[in-house]
């Protein structure tokens, strides 16, 4: 026991953290791998970068700026 916490406690603590960072580290793989495998990350990050700069430029349209005619 320690500081009167039963041991099966630290030890399905310890388990649970080590299956975690293995799930993680799994999904963080397949990602890494989707992204570089034929060219899905770039990709990806310009169809992200392209809805951002619309994004961007509807709500320039949507919001008057007070110097402007």
């Amino acid at each position: 026991m320690k500081d009167g916490i039963p041991l099966i406690y630290w030890t399905f603590r310890s388990a649970w953290t080590v299956l975690h960072f293995l799930v993680v580290l799994a999904a963080a793989t397949v990602l890494l791998w989707w992204g570089i495998k034929d060219g899905n990350g770039e990709r990806l990050l310009g169809a992200a970068l392209h809805h951002l700069l619309e994004v961007q430029r509807t709500v320039a349209r949507a919001i008057p700026w007070p110097w402007s005619a």
